[in-house]
């Protein structure tokens, strides 16, 4: 199911922009304030302004991206581009998860391209995807940085049934990448799983956990065994999850991929690893953002 950390090169997700679009970046003013400099949406994305909260990095940005149209759908097509400009600092999320709706065919995709500067600090960290019966989706996320930017990513799933019957979605795949400025990919994490195998509880591979979120701390110049230290720390005292930590290859960062019980259970643990992430990063402890 997983193939977990490797080098291995995978097809470029560059191409005709997708119909569904979000881009934005971020810049820094002379204050050291951050703000949207640019942003182009259209459906089913929606943005408001821009918000600050108290435990964030001086003048740090928070963005809620958000849809209209109640999750995602067979052949839907979305595309994010996500740009931090030199010295920026942003905090990007999602206004609650996402559905992931049944389909009888076809299936859905979902690619965002994260590009971060010198200097830049950038957190995207969407709520988990809910993946109804029958849901065939594809997430690919690309992290494009500056050896001296900070990228933290969320990247999660569960599982749903509305009917309470225990159907599963058909597959997921998720893929995500680390390349430098100039393209060269430094590391890729590739997820590959059916319901089928969630479903059976297969001792292993999902046992009794239901759920899976990942979380990637990019920063190729700071101290990653202390961020790894940090994070199994942090797992060691999260109940009902199963959870790991490590340094990701050629010096791009650290890593933790937690298996949970359920959704509750997994956005808590999720969470609770960022702030502890933030707290080494710059010495403060975050809020909790309002969903």
């Amino acid at each position: 199911m997983l193939d977990g950390v490797t080098g291995i090169a995978a097809p470029s997700v560059e191409g005709a922009m997708a119909p569904a679009c979000a881009e934005i970046t971020f810049a820094r003013d002379p204050g050291g304030r951050t703000y949207v400099r640019r942003q182009h949406v259209s459906y089913p994305y929606h943005v408001c302004r821009a918000l600050t909260f108290a435990g964030d990095p001086p003048g740090m940005a928070t963005l809620y991206l958000q849809s209209c149209a109640g999750g995602i759908y067979r052949d839907d097509r979305l595309r994010e581009r996500i740009v931090a400009e030199e010295g920026a600092a942003a905090h990007l999320t999602t206004q609650a998860s996402t559905i992931v709706h049944s389909m009888d065919r076809g299936s859905a995709r979902q690619e965002v391209l994260i590009e971060a500067a010198p200097g830049a600090f950038v957190e995207v960290l969407p709520d988990p995807f809910i993946l109804f019966p029958q849901a065939r989706f594809a997430s690919d996320v690309r992290i494009r940085a500056h050896e001296t930017a900070t990228v933290v990513v969320a990247d999660s799933f569960i599982c749903h049934d509305p009917a309470g019957g225990g159907a599963m979605f058909d597959r997921f795949h998720g893929d995500l990448r680390v390349e430098d400025p100039q393209g060269r990919l430094l590391m890729l994490d590739r997820v590959r799983v059916g319901g089928s195998v969630v479903a059976d509880r297969r001792p292993g591979i999902t046992g009794g956990f239901a759920t899976q979120g990942s979380l990637f701390v990019i920063q190729r110049q700071g101290a990653a065994s202390a961020l790894v230290d940090v994070l199994r720390t942090t797992a060691a005292d999260m109940p009902q999850v199963y959870a790991g930590a490590s340094e990701l290859p050629n010096g791009c960062g650290v890593w933790l991929r937690v298996l949970a019980a359920d959704g509750s259970t997994l956005r808590t643990a999720m969470s609770t690893a960022w702030q502890a992430v933030r707290q080494t990063l710059t010495g403060q402890t975050p809020a909790l953002r309002r969903k």
